[in-house]
Protein backbone atom coordinates (compact mmCIF):
# COMPACT_ATOMS: atom_id res chain seq x y z
CA UNK A 1 0.00 0.00 0.00
CA UNK A 2 1.11 3.36 -0.61
CA UNK A 3 2.08 5.39 2.23
CA UNK A 4 2.20 8.64 -0.09
CA UNK A 5 -1.50 7.85 -0.98
CA UNK A 6 -3.89 10.41 0.07
CA UNK A 7 -5.86 9.93 3.27
CA UNK A 8 -9.74 10.64 3.36
CA UNK A 9 -11.60 11.56 6.66
CA UNK A 10 -14.80 12.77 7.10
CA UNK A 11 -14.88 16.32 6.44
CA UNK A 12 -15.72 17.67 10.03
CA UNK A 13 -12.32 16.58 10.69
CA UNK A 14 -10.77 17.75 7.59
CA UNK A 15 -10.19 21.33 8.82
CA UNK A 16 -10.12 22.39 12.77
CA UNK A 17 -13.24 20.07 14.71
CA UNK A 18 -14.33 22.94 16.38
CA UNK A 19 -17.74 22.78 17.37
CA UNK A 20 -19.03 26.23 19.08
CA UNK A 21 -17.73 29.89 19.66
CA UNK A 22 -14.60 29.52 21.71
CA UNK A 23 -12.87 27.91 18.27
CA UNK A 24 -13.76 31.69 16.25
CA UNK A 25 -12.35 34.91 16.60
CA UNK A 26 -16.14 36.33 17.41
CA UNK A 27 -15.71 36.64 21.24
CA UNK A 28 -12.60 38.40 21.10
CA UNK A 29 -14.15 40.33 18.27
CA UNK A 30 -17.10 40.89 20.81
CA UNK A 31 -14.85 41.94 23.43
CA UNK A 32 -13.20 44.33 21.93
CA UNK A 33 -15.61 46.17 21.00
CA UNK A 34 -17.20 46.11 24.51
CA UNK A 35 -13.89 47.83 25.52
CA UNK A 36 -14.07 50.51 23.07
CA UNK A 37 -17.14 51.47 24.65
CA UNK A 38 -15.82 51.23 28.04
CA UNK A 39 -13.16 53.17 27.02
CA UNK A 40 -15.42 56.23 25.21
CA UNK A 41 -17.15 55.86 28.78
CA UNK A 42 -14.19 57.07 30.62
CA UNK A 43 -12.79 59.27 28.83
CA UNK A 44 -16.83 60.96 28.81
CA UNK A 45 -16.52 60.72 32.37
CA UNK A 46 -13.64 62.25 33.05
CA UNK A 47 -14.36 64.94 30.86
CA UNK A 48 -17.80 65.86 32.62
CA UNK A 49 -17.88 68.42 34.88
CA UNK A 50 -21.34 69.24 35.88
CA UNK A 51 -23.67 66.96 37.17
CA UNK A 52 -21.47 64.88 39.75
CA UNK A 53 -18.94 65.15 42.48
CA UNK A 54 -15.32 65.17 42.07
CA UNK A 55 -15.34 61.96 44.08
CA UNK A 56 -18.06 60.78 42.76
CA UNK A 57 -16.56 60.51 39.18
CA UNK A 58 -12.91 59.52 40.14
CA UNK A 59 -15.13 55.63 41.79
CA UNK A 60 -16.92 56.00 38.47
CA UNK A 61 -13.69 56.66 36.57
CA UNK A 62 -11.92 53.75 38.50
CA UNK A 63 -14.77 51.41 38.22
CA UNK A 64 -15.21 51.78 33.97
CA UNK A 65 -11.11 51.96 33.51
CA UNK A 66 -11.07 48.60 35.98
CA UNK A 67 -13.84 47.06 34.00
CA UNK A 68 -12.78 48.13 30.62
CA UNK A 69 -9.14 46.74 31.26
CA UNK A 70 -10.73 43.27 32.39
CA UNK A 71 -12.46 42.98 29.18
CA UNK A 72 -9.92 44.09 27.08
CA UNK A 73 -7.68 41.41 28.70
CA UNK A 74 -10.08 38.76 28.46
CA UNK A 75 -10.97 39.79 24.76
CA UNK A 76 -7.47 39.86 24.18
CA UNK A 77 -6.52 35.79 25.79
CA UNK A 78 -9.61 34.69 23.90
CA UNK A 79 -7.96 35.88 20.65
CA UNK A 80 -4.40 33.89 21.53
CA UNK A 81 -6.55 30.85 22.82
CA UNK A 82 -8.49 31.03 19.50
CA UNK A 83 -4.89 30.94 17.17
CA UNK A 84 -3.74 28.34 19.93
CA UNK A 85 -7.12 25.94 20.29
CA UNK A 86 -6.25 25.08 23.69
CA UNK A 87 -10.17 25.77 24.53
CA UNK A 88 -12.11 25.11 21.23
CA UNK A 89 -15.26 24.71 23.34
CA UNK A 90 -16.83 25.33 26.59
CA UNK A 91 -16.82 21.36 27.22
CA UNK A 92 -13.62 21.52 26.22
CA UNK A 93 -12.68 23.89 29.09
CA UNK A 94 -15.33 22.20 31.61
CA UNK A 95 -12.86 18.90 30.94
CA UNK A 96 -9.26 21.11 31.29
CA UNK A 97 -11.15 22.59 35.09
CA UNK A 98 -11.98 19.29 36.10
CA UNK A 99 -8.75 18.24 35.81
CA UNK A 100 -7.18 20.54 37.67
CA UNK A 101 -9.41 20.61 40.72
CA UNK A 102 -10.43 16.78 41.02
CA UNK A 103 -8.18 14.68 42.39
CA UNK A 104 -8.07 11.19 40.06
CA UNK A 105 -9.32 8.28 41.57
CA UNK A 106 -8.97 4.61 40.78
CA UNK A 107 -10.55 2.06 39.64
CA UNK A 108 -12.76 0.33 42.21
CA UNK A 109 -10.35 -2.21 44.26
CA UNK A 110 -11.63 -5.79 42.69
CA UNK A 111 -13.86 -4.68 39.79
CA UNK A 112 -13.24 -6.49 37.12
CA UNK A 113 -11.46 -5.16 33.54
CA UNK A 114 -13.92 -3.44 31.63
CA UNK A 115 -16.41 -2.82 34.75
CA UNK A 116 -18.92 -0.32 34.04
CA UNK A 117 -17.99 2.51 36.23
CA UNK A 118 -15.31 5.37 35.61
CA UNK A 119 -12.80 5.99 38.05
CA UNK A 120 -15.00 8.58 39.94
CA UNK A 121 -17.56 6.25 40.77
CA UNK A 122 -20.10 7.45 38.03
CA UNK A 123 -21.69 5.01 35.56
CA UNK A 124 -20.16 5.07 32.31
CA UNK A 125 -22.26 5.26 29.55
CA UNK A 126 -21.15 4.23 26.32
CA UNK A 127 -24.25 4.02 23.22
CA UNK A 128 -24.11 2.54 19.58
CA UNK A 129 -22.57 6.38 18.21
CA UNK A 130 -20.94 7.21 21.41
CA UNK A 131 -17.68 6.41 23.71
CA UNK A 132 -17.16 7.67 27.20
CA UNK A 133 -13.94 9.54 28.26
CA UNK A 134 -13.33 9.51 32.04
CA UNK A 135 -10.92 10.48 34.10
CA UNK A 136 -8.56 7.70 36.29
CA UNK A 137 -5.48 7.22 37.97
CA UNK A 138 -2.67 5.19 36.99
CA UNK A 139 0.01 3.58 39.32
CA UNK A 140 3.49 3.60 39.39
CA UNK A 141 6.85 1.60 39.63
CA UNK A 142 8.95 4.00 37.50
CA UNK A 143 11.85 6.00 39.66
CA UNK A 144 10.87 9.54 40.72
CA UNK A 145 7.29 9.19 39.48
CA UNK A 146 4.82 9.14 41.32
CA UNK A 147 1.14 7.65 40.54
CA UNK A 148 -0.80 9.79 38.35
CA UNK A 149 -4.15 11.04 36.56
CA UNK A 150 -4.94 9.76 33.08
CA UNK A 151 -7.89 9.97 31.04
CA UNK A 152 -9.56 7.33 28.99
CA UNK A 153 -12.08 6.76 26.10
CA UNK A 154 -13.58 3.68 25.91
CA UNK A 155 -15.89 3.34 22.33
CA UNK A 156 -19.17 2.99 21.83
CA UNK A 157 -20.70 -0.03 22.73
CA UNK A 158 -17.75 -1.32 24.85
CA UNK A 159 -20.48 -1.37 28.03
CA UNK A 160 -23.04 -2.66 26.31
CA UNK A 161 -24.09 -6.63 27.92
CA UNK A 162 -22.38 -9.36 26.08
CA UNK A 163 -20.18 -7.63 24.67
CA UNK A 164 -16.80 -9.41 24.95
CA UNK A 165 -14.79 -7.37 22.01
CA UNK A 166 -11.05 -6.49 22.76
CA UNK A 167 -9.68 -3.41 20.82
CA UNK A 168 -6.76 -1.38 19.77
CA UNK A 169 -5.33 1.14 21.87
CA UNK A 170 -4.14 4.63 21.25
CA UNK A 171 -1.92 6.15 23.94
CA UNK A 172 -1.33 9.85 23.71
CA UNK A 173 1.30 12.12 25.17
CA UNK A 174 0.72 15.61 26.21
CA UNK A 175 3.66 18.35 25.32
CA UNK A 176 5.13 20.45 27.65
CA UNK A 177 3.97 21.83 29.87
CA UNK A 178 0.53 20.06 29.52
CA UNK A 179 -1.30 17.77 30.88
CA UNK A 180 -3.04 14.43 31.00
CA UNK A 181 -6.62 16.35 29.96
CA UNK A 182 -4.93 17.64 26.92
CA UNK A 183 -6.04 15.47 24.63
CA UNK A 184 -9.18 15.45 25.59
CA UNK A 185 -9.58 19.10 26.47
CA UNK A 186 -7.48 21.02 23.57
CA UNK A 187 -6.83 17.59 21.65
CA UNK A 188 -10.90 16.51 21.38
CA UNK A 189 -9.48 12.67 21.31
CA UNK A 190 -12.92 11.38 21.88
CA UNK A 191 -14.87 12.99 19.29
CA UNK A 192 -12.37 12.27 16.62
CA UNK A 193 -12.51 8.66 17.60
CA UNK A 194 -16.77 8.97 17.57
CA UNK A 195 -16.57 10.90 14.38
CA UNK A 196 -14.18 8.19 12.69
CA UNK A 197 -15.79 5.34 14.37
CA UNK A 198 -19.16 6.05 13.38
CA UNK A 199 -17.60 7.04 9.39
CA UNK A 200 -16.85 3.43 8.99
CA UNK A 201 -12.77 4.88 8.63
CA UNK A 202 -11.24 3.61 11.47
CA UNK A 203 -12.36 0.39 13.81
CA UNK A 204 -13.34 1.42 17.37
CA UNK A 205 -10.21 1.59 19.89
CA UNK A 206 -9.47 2.42 23.82
CA UNK A 207 -7.37 5.85 24.01
CA UNK A 208 -5.26 6.15 27.01
CA UNK A 209 -3.84 9.72 27.96
CA UNK A 210 -1.88 9.45 31.25
CA UNK A 211 -0.57 12.22 32.97
CA UNK A 212 3.40 13.19 32.65
CA UNK A 213 4.42 15.82 34.78
CA UNK A 214 5.92 13.35 37.50
CA UNK A 215 4.36 15.18 40.06
CA UNK A 216 5.25 18.66 39.72
CA UNK A 217 2.52 21.13 38.41
CA UNK A 218 3.62 21.77 34.93
CA UNK A 219 6.97 19.83 34.26
CA UNK A 220 8.82 21.65 31.54
CA UNK A 221 11.32 18.91 30.63
CA UNK A 222 10.37 16.81 27.85
CA UNK A 223 8.54 13.48 28.66
CA UNK A 224 11.60 10.94 28.21
CA UNK A 225 13.45 8.76 30.81
CA UNK A 226 15.99 12.24 32.43
CA UNK A 227 18.70 11.63 33.60
CA UNK A 228 18.95 11.68 37.63
CA UNK A 229 15.47 12.63 37.42
CA UNK A 230 12.07 11.00 36.45
CA UNK A 231 11.82 7.84 34.38
CA UNK A 232 8.71 9.25 32.09
CA UNK A 233 9.39 6.98 29.05
CA UNK A 234 9.67 3.56 31.86
CA UNK A 235 6.74 4.66 33.11
CA UNK A 236 4.56 4.72 30.34
CA UNK A 237 6.27 1.33 28.20
CA UNK A 238 6.06 -0.38 31.67
CA UNK A 239 3.57 0.81 34.27
CA UNK A 240 0.21 2.58 31.92
CA UNK A 241 0.44 -0.11 29.11
CA UNK A 242 0.22 -2.91 31.65
CA UNK A 243 -2.25 -1.00 33.56
CA UNK A 244 -4.60 -0.45 30.53
CA UNK A 245 -3.88 -4.28 29.27
CA UNK A 246 -4.83 -5.21 32.78
CA UNK A 247 -8.08 -3.08 32.95
CA UNK A 248 -9.57 -3.11 29.99
CA UNK A 249 -10.53 -5.15 27.02
CA UNK A 250 -7.87 -4.46 25.06
CA UNK A 251 -5.83 -6.51 22.22
CA UNK A 252 -2.28 -6.85 24.00
CA UNK A 253 -0.04 -6.94 21.33
CA UNK A 254 2.66 -4.54 19.16
CA UNK A 255 0.50 -4.40 16.09
CA UNK A 256 -2.44 -3.36 17.93
CA UNK A 257 -1.16 -0.74 19.84
CA UNK A 258 -0.19 2.78 18.43
CA UNK A 259 1.90 5.50 20.65
CA UNK A 260 0.87 9.05 19.47
CA UNK A 261 1.50 12.48 21.21
CA UNK A 262 2.46 16.32 20.12
CA UNK A 263 5.06 18.75 20.08
CA UNK A 264 7.88 17.23 23.18
CA UNK A 265 5.05 14.14 23.43
CA UNK A 266 5.62 13.84 19.30
CA UNK A 267 9.23 13.69 20.21
CA UNK A 268 8.48 11.16 23.09
CA UNK A 269 6.31 9.26 20.95
CA UNK A 270 8.40 8.53 18.30
CA UNK A 271 11.50 7.66 20.29
CA UNK A 272 9.17 5.46 22.52
CA UNK A 273 8.10 3.40 18.99
CA UNK A 274 11.89 3.43 17.81
CA UNK A 275 13.11 2.26 21.39
CA UNK A 276 10.57 -0.18 21.70
CA UNK A 277 8.98 -1.81 18.48
CA UNK A 278 8.11 -5.15 20.09
CA UNK A 279 5.63 -2.73 22.13
CA UNK A 280 4.22 -0.05 19.83
CA UNK A 281 3.42 -1.48 16.15
CA UNK A 282 1.90 2.12 15.16
CA UNK A 283 3.57 5.46 15.82
CA UNK A 284 1.68 8.83 14.79
CA UNK A 285 4.63 12.01 15.56
CA UNK A 286 2.81 15.15 15.38
CA UNK A 287 4.81 18.32 14.86
CA UNK A 288 8.15 16.53 15.51
CA UNK A 289 11.52 17.52 16.06
CA UNK A 290 14.81 15.62 15.80
CA UNK A 291 16.65 17.39 18.83
CA UNK A 292 15.69 17.01 22.33
CA UNK A 293 15.99 20.24 24.43
CA UNK A 294 16.01 19.58 27.51
CA UNK A 295 19.14 20.15 29.48
CA UNK A 296 19.84 17.46 31.57
CA UNK A 297 19.71 15.32 28.37
CA UNK A 298 22.29 17.56 26.31
CA UNK A 299 24.43 17.72 29.20
CA UNK A 300 24.77 13.67 29.35
CA UNK A 301 26.18 12.23 26.11
CA UNK A 302 24.75 8.86 26.33
CA UNK A 303 21.01 10.49 26.79
CA UNK A 304 21.15 12.65 24.24
CA UNK A 305 22.18 9.80 21.54
CA UNK A 306 19.60 7.91 23.25
CA UNK A 307 17.26 11.04 22.79
CA UNK A 308 17.90 12.59 19.23
CA UNK A 309 15.71 10.49 17.00
CA UNK A 310 18.36 10.50 13.84
CA UNK A 311 21.13 9.05 16.20
CA UNK A 312 18.44 5.72 17.12
CA UNK A 313 17.32 5.95 13.38
CA UNK A 314 21.31 5.67 12.36
CA UNK A 315 22.15 3.12 15.19
CA UNK A 316 19.39 0.62 14.37
CA UNK A 317 19.95 -2.49 12.01
CA UNK A 318 17.43 -2.27 9.73
CA UNK A 319 13.96 -1.29 9.36
CA UNK A 320 11.09 -3.19 11.84
CA UNK A 321 7.34 -4.00 11.28
CA UNK A 322 6.61 -0.37 12.55
CA UNK A 323 4.53 2.32 10.66
CA UNK A 324 5.18 5.70 11.13
CA UNK A 325 3.19 8.72 10.45
CA UNK A 326 5.10 12.22 10.58
CA UNK A 327 2.50 15.33 10.52
CA UNK A 328 2.82 19.22 11.23
CA UNK A 329 1.63 22.27 9.34
CA UNK A 330 2.84 24.17 6.85
CA UNK A 331 3.46 27.39 8.71
CA UNK A 332 6.64 26.10 10.63
CA UNK A 333 10.10 24.40 8.96
CA UNK A 334 9.42 21.04 7.98
CA UNK A 335 13.42 20.64 7.99
CA UNK A 336 13.81 18.40 11.07
CA UNK A 337 10.68 16.24 9.93
CA UNK A 338 11.98 15.63 6.95
CA UNK A 339 15.38 14.52 8.11
CA UNK A 340 13.44 12.15 10.06
CA UNK A 341 11.00 10.71 7.30
CA UNK A 342 14.29 10.13 5.16
CA UNK A 343 16.56 8.56 7.73
CA UNK A 344 13.49 5.98 8.45
CA UNK A 345 13.05 5.73 4.63
CA UNK A 346 16.39 5.37 3.84
CA UNK A 347 16.24 1.76 6.07
CA UNK A 348 12.96 0.88 3.94
CA UNK A 349 10.98 1.95 7.26
CA UNK A 350 7.37 2.48 5.73
CA UNK A 351 6.77 6.06 6.91
CA UNK A 352 5.21 9.51 5.69
CA UNK A 353 5.14 12.49 6.64
CA UNK A 354 2.09 14.67 5.66
CA UNK A 355 2.20 18.78 6.28
CA UNK A 356 -1.28 20.73 6.50
CA UNK A 357 -2.07 24.23 4.96
CA UNK A 358 -2.23 27.14 7.40
CA UNK A 359 -1.10 24.86 10.73
CA UNK A 360 1.44 26.37 12.91
CA UNK A 361 2.60 24.74 16.27
CA UNK A 362 -0.45 24.63 18.77
CA UNK A 363 -3.38 21.95 19.42
CA UNK A 364 -5.79 23.52 16.33
CA UNK A 365 -2.73 21.64 14.67
CA UNK A 366 -2.36 18.87 16.86
CA UNK A 367 -6.56 17.75 16.75
CA UNK A 368 -6.57 18.48 13.34
CA UNK A 369 -3.98 16.15 12.54
CA UNK A 370 -4.54 13.31 14.42
CA UNK A 371 -7.47 12.24 12.43
CA UNK A 372 -5.13 11.66 9.52
CA UNK A 373 -2.58 10.04 11.34
CA UNK A 374 -5.55 7.68 12.90
CA UNK A 375 -7.02 6.60 9.38
CA UNK A 376 -3.23 6.17 7.95
CA UNK A 377 -2.03 4.03 10.18
CA UNK A 378 -5.09 1.72 10.23
CA UNK A 379 -5.24 1.45 6.92
CA UNK A 380 -1.23 0.60 6.22
CA UNK A 381 -1.65 -1.71 9.07
CA UNK A 382 -5.06 -3.54 7.65
CA UNK A 383 -7.23 -3.10 10.28
CA UNK A 384 -10.71 -4.65 9.57
CA UNK A 385 -12.83 -1.36 9.88
CA UNK A 386 -15.92 -3.35 9.58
Amino acid sequence: MNPDAPIDVPPTLAQDPGVDLLSTYWPAAAGLVVAAVGVVLVVRTVRRRRGRSRRRRILTTAGLSTATALVLVASLALGVNTWVGYFPSAAALSRWVDDKVREPVAATPGSTPGSPLDASGGERVTTADRGHAFQTAVPSSASQVPSTGAWVYVPPDYDKPGNSTRYPVVYLLHGSPGSAADWFAAGRADYTLDTLIADGTIPPMILVSPDLNAGAEDLEDEPLDIPGGPQLETFVTSDVVSWADSGFRTLADAEHRIISGMSSGGLASLLYGLHRPDLFGGVISILPYAHPTTASILANADARRRNSPLDVIAARPGSTDQTVFLGQGDEEPVTEATQILDALRGQGQVTTLRVLPGLGHNWRSARTILPYGLVWTVEQRGWKTG
